[in-house]
């Protein structure tokens, strides 16, 4: 097990300082050593030239004895200076290493060696030593046994050579006194500091540590979880879902991921601003969690997309029952900028092993279901195969549906609308078939949404637009007063090329505008409603008439009618299937037609199925029908006779 960090750096911080304190001691003694001996030196030097040097002769350094008086007055001098304690021996010595004084008779006169310290002094370098005391005698009741010996040069009339030289042997014992009681002072003074200095040191690396552990748990946290909400991020989002699809396999269990986007977030950040929206995000993530279970994962992708991994309870009816549980979360409105917002939201679900078999393609799977609810507005939705527009198999048939259009594989048909209570053919609308070489016919809903993933949607609806204008331009020379509806998808609307597409196109079939009726549905506006308004004035400027498609199953139908030029209002089938068995349906309907009448909309209603249904629409004022109770969607070439026979013209020879 790794040492905790600080407590390494608290021993190995402690050590140095030791060490540090050892070598400080040893170089700070070794200084008050230095200064006692430089005191020694200069007590010699004072002692010398105060008291000595004046009772001194030259003759006495060329051999003449000393004076009695004057050598009395140097014993009284070596007197003195022994009973203050500053010295034990003295000696006078000439040039040549002969005592010319000293305060044993008995060395006087004697001729020692010139060299050593001795050499130095008569140079006139002063010296001075700790040395072991030559003999018993001059300890001086001294218990060291060390003594401080110092020579000076003495100079009698200042000359620059010496004379001779002073010796004096002082006690060391005050002088080993005075330095272990300023060692024991800086021992003490230097321990305290380096104490007072560990501590310090010690607390701010502490504080350091702690900062860096408290950072380094922060970057951790912030490594794995988003900043704004305290959510899980991705990527633990992924490991969690890598986990829970293992811990299944093994388990022969299964998983589910969870995709949750925000309806209509972008609006609402562009009207109260983001911090507004941040707020939200914020608030969203609790009542999410609260919702799921503790053993699933709720994490935020970026944005306003949000996932929940669910182990145990995935099976089908428990990913519902929590799917409802989080859209019921967001019913409650969310207080913001003083305001009460409500917000809803659109689910992907997509289940390990069905839907996927690691964790990336149930991501891009539940996303696609996610984009499916969103479109749909159903709130929730699980993975389809057949309705995924990114699996390899309608990948293929993108590119297929691409070399269709080329080869001209799509066909146009054409449903009859009926006035009512006539029954006269006014007009047709324009539905597209494709004829698959493998699959044979196939309707628009399996292949347009196709066409909107894959960047198709303008060229299909530019084939479309142009067949039909060309087939009612063959049906306007055959006599027949006809208009053709076409659909408009969100592409086309969002295109500022429309506009003189459809005008080329009219120009090229020779087909009065007023005959052509471009149909939206109001979640074609809803995409982005002032780019669309625009489109649309400009298409109405032509004179094309506008239908409104669907109406009744959008939230903003009013505001629709009252913003757009639109001239036919189409009654959704929705509604008016089922007039003959709900009253409601067929209330709403007498409603919707009352209502386009005062607005002096035309009403065309969809879904016909029987002959008492279209009755009661007579009956209600209803403009006019379309349905298979009066025809299916058909080729041109098998509708015109029709056409022709109701209208009561010859049918064209056979070619």
């Amino acid at each position: 097990m790794r040492a905790n960090p600080l407590l390494r750096f608290s021993v190995l911080s402690a050590l140095c300082i030791v060490l540090l304190g050892l070598v400080l001691a040893h170089v700070l003694a070794q200084g008050i050593r230095d200064r006692a001996l430089v005191d020694a030196r200069e007590t010699a030097q004072l002692l010398g030239d105060e008291a000595v040097r004046p009772l001194l002769r030259p003759g006495d350094f060329a051999g003449r004895p000393i004076s009695a008086p004057r050598r009395a007055r140097l014993d009284a001098v070596a007197r003195d200076a022994k009973r203050d304690g500053r010295l034990i021996r003295l000696k006078v010595w000439s040039s040549r290493g002969v005592v010319v004084y000293s305060d044993d008779p008995a060395v006087i006169g004697k001729r020692f060696p010139v060299g050593g310290e001795l050499a130095d002094a008569v140079r006139g370098r002063p010296f001075v030593s700790v040395e072991e005391e030559p003999d018993a005698g001059q300890r001086r009741a001294e218990s060291s046994g060390q003594l401080v010996e110092a020579y000076v040069p003495l100079r009698l009339r200042g000359e620059d050579t010496p004379t001779g030289a002073f010796e004096i042997y002082a006690p060391y014992g005050p002088i080993a006194a005075a330095i272990a009681r300023d060692r024991r002072m800086l021992l003490l003074v230097l321990a305290g500091g380096l104490v007072v200095l560990w501590l310090v040191l010690f607390r701010i690396v502490a504080g350091a540590s702690r900062a860096l552990r408290d950072q380094a748990a922060a970057s951790r946290h912030e490594a794995d979880h988003d900043l704004l909400t305290g959510l899980p991020n991705r990527r633990v989002l992924q490991e969690r879902l890598d986990a829970a699809i293992t811990r299944a396999r093994r388990e022969t269990t299964s998983c589910a991921l969870l995709i949750v986007d925000l309806d209509g977030f972008k609006e609402l950040n562009d009207t109260l601003g983001h911090p507004a929206g941040d707020e939200l995000l914020r608030e969203l993530g609790p009542r999410l969690a609260r919702v799921l279970d503790d053993d699933a994962v709720l994490a935020r992708l970026g944005g306003d997309e949000f996932a929940a991994v669910l182990g145990d309870r995935s099976a089908p009816d428990d990913v519902g029952r929590v799917s409802r549980a989080l859209l019921a979360a967001l019913e409650e409105p969310f207080a913001l900028d003083g305001l009460q917002v409500r917000i809803a939201a659109s689910i992907g679900v997509a289940r390990f092993p069905e839907h996927g078999e690691d964790a990336a393609a149930l991501m891009r799977r539940a996303d696609v279901a996610m984009y499916q609810a969103k479109r749909a507005r159903t709130g929730c939705e699980e993975y389809s195969l057949e309705r995924d527009g990114h699996s390899r198999e309608r990948l293929a048939l993108a590119e297929e549906l691409r070399r269709g259009l080329e080869r001209c594989e799509l066909e146009v048909f054409y449903q009859p609308q009926s006035q009512l209570p006539s029954g006269r053919v006014a007009g047709v609308e324009a539905l597209i078939r494709w004829h698959h070489p493998v699959h044979g016919l196939l309707t628009p809903g399996e292949f347009l949404f196709l066409a909107e993933q894959s960047g198709l949607s303008r060229p299909l609806t530019s084939y479309v637009l142009e067949r039909a204008l060309e087939q009612l331009s063959a049906w306007t020379a055959l006599g027949l007063d006809l208009t053709v509806a076409v659909n408009l998808a969100v592409p086309d609307l969002l295109d500022a090329r429309l506009v003189d597409e459809v005008a080329g196109h009219l120009a090229r079939s020779g087909v009065a505008p007023h005959r052509l009726v471009l149909e939206i549905t109001e979640d074609v506006v809803m995409t982005d409603p002032q780019r669309c308004a625009d489109v649309l004035f400009d298409l109405a400027a032509l004179g094309v008439s506008l239908a409104l498609d669907d109406f009744g199953t959008g939230y903003s139908s009013l505001t629709h009618l009252k913003a757009l030029p639109v001239d036919v209002l189409k009654i959704d089938r929705s509604f008016v299937t089922r007039m003959g068995t709900n009253e409601r349906d067929s209330a709403i309907v007498r409603s919707l037609v009352e209502l386009a009448r005062a607005l002096g909309l035309r009403v065309i209603a969809e879904g016909i199925e029987d002959g008492e249904t279209m009755d009661r629409l007579s009956a209600f004022g209803c403009d006019a029908a379309q349905g298979f109770h009066l025809s299916r969607p058909v080729p041109a070439l098998q509708l015109t006779p029709l056409l022709m026979a109701a209208a009561g013209e010859p049918q064209p020879a056979a070619a």
